[in-house]
């Protein structure tokens, strides 16, 4: 009996190679998405603690350029605060086509397991065909053997 051969192999190595990249990739902009939200949350506390800082000036009384100075590292991290939240977006936008990507790359490889065990299935049965003909054929053999054998009038 010949051994089990699947005619697509080169396909299904080269689709699991590719969930495997889309995987990785994911995973990546996972990553890049958590320290997108860090660089975030850091910011806003920086913000926070300035805001809170300049009130407490301004309660107790500072020069104009110690405010409009207060004002001005205030409007700065407010932009560093809207940069990161736009990386965020951005990083989130990646995140989702990675996802889809990887869905569609196991889509993909699923399709070829799919055809795989369809042809693995078929060898089976064609096996068993080929089994069950070999005994029905060694059946029929000695079968025949035995009908075909006659007493003989002839004493030994």
């Amino acid at each position: 009996m010949k051994a089990f051969h699947f005619t697509l192999e080169a396909v299904s190595l080269l689709r699991q190679r590719q969930e495997q990249k889309a995987m990785d990739q994911y995973g990546q902009c996972l990553l890049a998405r958590r320290q997108a939200m860090d660089k975030l949350e850091t910011v806003e506390r920086e913000l926070r603690l300035c805001l809170e800082e300049l009130r407490g000036k301004l309660a107790r009384g500072c020069t104009a350029a110690e405010a409009v100075q207060g004002h001005a590292y205030q409007r700065s991290l407010g932009q560093r605060r809207d940069e990161c939240f736009f990386a965020l977006e951005t990083a989130e936008r990646r995140v989702n086509a990675a996802l889809q990507n990887m869905f569609h790359a196991r889509q993909q490889r699923e399709i070829v397991d799919k055809y795989f065990d369809k042809q693995k299935a078929a060898y089976a049965r064609e096996q068993g065909r080929l089994e069950q003909k070999f005994l029905d054929d060694l059946a029929g053999r000695r079968g025949n053997s035995i009908f075909a054998w006659k007493p003989t009038d002839t004493p030994l």
